[in-house]
């Protein structure tokens, strides 16, 4: 089974927020091989920037900052398989309606190219209005309950 992970997911588990049971026990099942995560090029990105951000906040400068930054990083993709997003895509997302948010369109968008069973966020009033006839989007304590 694919799994899309939508960004959100990373920080429930770095913040140990509500759903960071959930999220440890899906992480586990990538870990073992049960399902593959997969991520958009652009959560990548975005993780990266924020974690540079939170270890700003820590008072941790460079070159520590950078090491810490790639070995977090280095983690999250010994888990996951990053993938892009086609011109065509990218347009399709910019103009659904569906979305009031053009990154969480990008995301679904990303997902469906990828051919991904499930997209996993914990904002899933941000996919209300999204399809669900290709691919199923549940929250991280669904997504356990149903399949792990």
């Amino acid at each position: 089974m694919k799994v899309f992970l939508d960004t959100n997911i990373f920080l429930e588990y770095f913040e140990r927020r509500r759903e960071y049971i959930a999220v440890s026990r899906l992480f586990s099942a990538i870990e073992d091989g049960r399902i593959k995560g997969i991520v958009s090029i652009g959560c990548v990105y975005t993780l990266a920037y924020l974690i540079r951000m939170e270890l700003k906040r820590q008072n941790i400068h460079r070159p520590e900052q950078t090491t810490q930054l790639r070995s977090t990083l280095n983690i999250v993709m010994s888990m996951v398989t990053a993938v892009g997003l086609s011109h065509k895509r990218i347009s399709t997302g910019i103009n659904d309606n569906a979305f009031d948010d053009v990154e969480d369109s990008f995301q679904y968008q990303c997902a469906l190219q990828n051919k991904c069973d499930a997209l996993v966020t914990i904002n899933l009033r941000d996919y209300q209005n999204a399809d669900t006839s290709q691919i199923e989007i549940l929250s991280p304590t669904e997504f356990v309950s149903k399949y792990l």
